[in-house]
């Protein structure tokens, strides 16, 4: 009876962790031709996604099945949080009020018609705006990594993948400097080395005109 009763506990203590390491033995390097893939196309811009592109590349290097397989957990830890933001993201825009009566409602674009107009042809274009239009900063570095990313991928789908990335992070980067731009001091008479003023010998900034003194 004892005997019965210590075998029934072992098992029900060593189920759950049983099932936990068959759950991890389903993570293989096999695996990581479809994990580039998905990471790669399937995941919306952001620091999650970010994450599992670490780790991906992370994985590709790996010197050993171990280390591989540990990268690529974590490449499907930040996966899903990427795909619980996205799904986050969708519900509360499904749960936003409805415009008030007599006001049109702007209908988005569907996917493929917002991502079509984005190609590898575009790359040149791409490298010639993020190295020459777009200020230092967070969203300037991210864009250019994706860049890089893009002009080295292995496929056009990589390729297109990266440059939706880098049109991400360049606007985020846009909109940052407009917002400084709208709480920058512009330069006065009484205040002549501030942006736009007769002793200022900075970069143009938008919104301060030159000062002229006549």
């Amino acid at each position: 009876m004892r005997l019965a009763f210590a075998a029934l506990a072992a098992g029900l203590i060593l189920a759950p962790a049983l099932a936990q390491a068959q759950a991890q033995s389903q993570i293989t390097c096999a695996q990581l031709p479809k994990a580039a893939e998905f990471v790669n196309t399937k995941l919306q811009p952001g620091p999650n996604t970010d994450a599992a592109k670490r780790h991906l590349e992370a994985a590709q290097h790996a010197t050993s099945d171990a280390q591989c397989v540990a990268e690529l957990r974590k490449v499907d830890y930040y996966a899903k949080r990427s795909m619980a933001g996205d799904k986050r993201a969708a519900a509360k825009a499904q749960s936003a009020p409805p415009p008030a009566q007599g006001q049109a409602q702007p209908q988005a674009p569907a996917q493929g018609q917002a991502q079509s107009p984005i190609s590898c042809a575009q790359l040149p274009q791409a490298a010639d705006f993020v190295n020459t239009k777009l200020k230092p900063g967070p969203n300037t570095d991210a864009a250019k990594q994706h860049l890089a990313a893009a002009q080295n991928a292995t496929s056009d789908k990589q390729c297109t993948a990266e440059l939706r990335q880098v049109d991400y992070y360049a606007k985020r980067s846009l909109a940052a400097d407009q917002h400084a731009a709208r709480h920058v001091k512009c330069g006065d008479m009484l205040h002549p080395t501030r942006p736009g003023g007769v002793d200022y010998h900075g970069p143009p900034v938008p919104g301060c005109l030159p000062v002229r003194l006549w």
